[in-house]
C-alpha cells in the first residue's frame, strides 16, 4: 500500500493487518468500524480521515498527516496512545476526542 492513493475511499469494517502504508494518501477515507492491527502509516496523509469506532492496535503514524481527522469512540491502547499523541498535526478536537494530554 505505499505510496497509493485511496483519497475519498469508503474502507469502512475492513480489517488491515500488518499492512505497509507508508507515504500513501487516505485524504477523507472513511475507517468506520474497522480494525486497524500493526499498520504503518508513517508519512501518510490521513486528513479529513473518519476513524469512528475503531480499534486500533500497534499502528504508527510516524510524520502522518492528520489534520482534521476524526477519532470518535476510538479503542486504542494506552501506549499506543502516547505514540499517537505525539503528532503535532492532528487538531485540538481529535486530541480531545483522543484523549490526549
Amino acid at each position: 500500500m505505499s505510496d497509493a492513493k485511496f483519497d475519498g475511499a469508503d474502507m469502512s469494517e475492513a480489517v488491515m493487518s500488518k499492512a505497509y502504508a507508508v507515504g500513501a494518501s487516505f485524504e477523507g477515507t472513511d475507517f468506520s468500524n474497522t480494525v486497524l492491527d500493526r499498520v504503518n502509516f508513517g508519512k501518510a496523509n490521513l486528513q479529513r480521515a473518519i476513524f469512528k469506532n475503531i480499534v486500533l492496535s500497534g499502528s504508527t503514524f510516524d510524520n502522518a498527516q492528520l489534520e482534521d481527522a476524526v477519532f470518535e469512540d476510538t479503542i486504542i491502547g494506552y501506549i499506543d496512545l502516547q505514540k499517537l499523541c505525539t503528532n503535532t498535526s492532528i487538531s485540538a478536537e481529535g486530541r480531545v476526542e483522543l484523549g490526549c494530554r
